[in-house]
């Protein structure tokens, strides 16, 4: 059977895409990662946490990223618990402190990334409720909300490596790119470094994750259809011609 994709448009102030956090350290990977794409399409569809049928139906489906604007990493002071609240103290972590906490952001950052699978329905599915979501989108945490709409194309015939191929160019802000300008894009493979970020569970306290393994390739924006003018509207449909 042939694959069906769905093209999204991850483009915001602040993104961030953890893998590695634990306790008061909270990171961010530079592109996408897996689990958190998944979590936005989750709640564009108004998938309750503990729905693992249909969270394993979203992990399955193949994933590729188009890295149009690098972000530039922001290193966020923050403190949690201390002090008090309605007259009783606030306690995290099972302690009264005040405790420091590191947030990490992509600042500025810009993402193409296309979701591909062989049920053409669910696909489907998948595109009209990121036009019309259940729930408020955001990359990775509530704070980061998109500056543009998420839904870019879809269901377009193919598999998700070759969609991000045929977008044009979605940086935001530069009216212009030069034509040599080299983009990163992250793929699935299994000739490549392992990442944890494949959700199996996202209950509150069973939350499980799996391994996959991505590889890294380059285009150059000359490589890619439309024009490297581009405004901040979307290409049109042309652009998967």
């Amino acid at each position: 059977m042939s694959s069906v994709g769905v093209i999204l448009l991850l483009d915001g102030p602040l993104q961030s895409w953890g893998t590695q956090s634990r306790f008061g350290r909270r990171d961010t990977d530079f592109e996408p990662s897996k689990s958190g794409v998944i979590g936005l399409v989750g709640a564009a569809l108004g998938m309750p946490r503990d729905d693992t049928h249909l969270l394993g139906q979203l992990a399955s489906l193949e994933m590729a990223v188009r890295v149009d604007r690098e972000g530039r990493v922001l290193r966020d002071y923050h403190t949690v618990g201390g002090g008090s609240y309605r007259g009783q103290p606030h306690s995290v972590f099972g302690t009264k402190d005040t405790i420091v906490t590191t947030r990490y952001y992509l600042m500025d950052a810009c993402f193409v990334v296309a979701l591909s699978g062989e049920d053409a329905a669910f696909v489907e599915r998948i595109a009209d409720a990121l036009k019309n979501p259940c729930w408020p989108l955001f990359f990775g945490r509530r704070s980061c909300v998109p500056s543009r709409a998420v839904y870019l194309r879809g269901p377009v015939e193919g598999r998700a490596p070759d969609l991000i191929r045929r977008i044009a160019w979605q940086g935001p802000g530069d009216k212009h790119v030069p034509r040599e300008t080299r983009l990163r894009c992250v793929f699935e493979g299994e000739n490549g470094k392992p990442r944890g970020d494949v959700p199996r569970n996202f209950a509150r306290h069973a939350r499980a994750f799996e391994t996959r393994f991505i590889r890294e390739e380059w285009l150059n924006v000359s490589d890619l259809p439309g024009e490297t003018d581009v405004s901040d509207q979307a290409p049109t449909q042309s652009a998967l011609s």
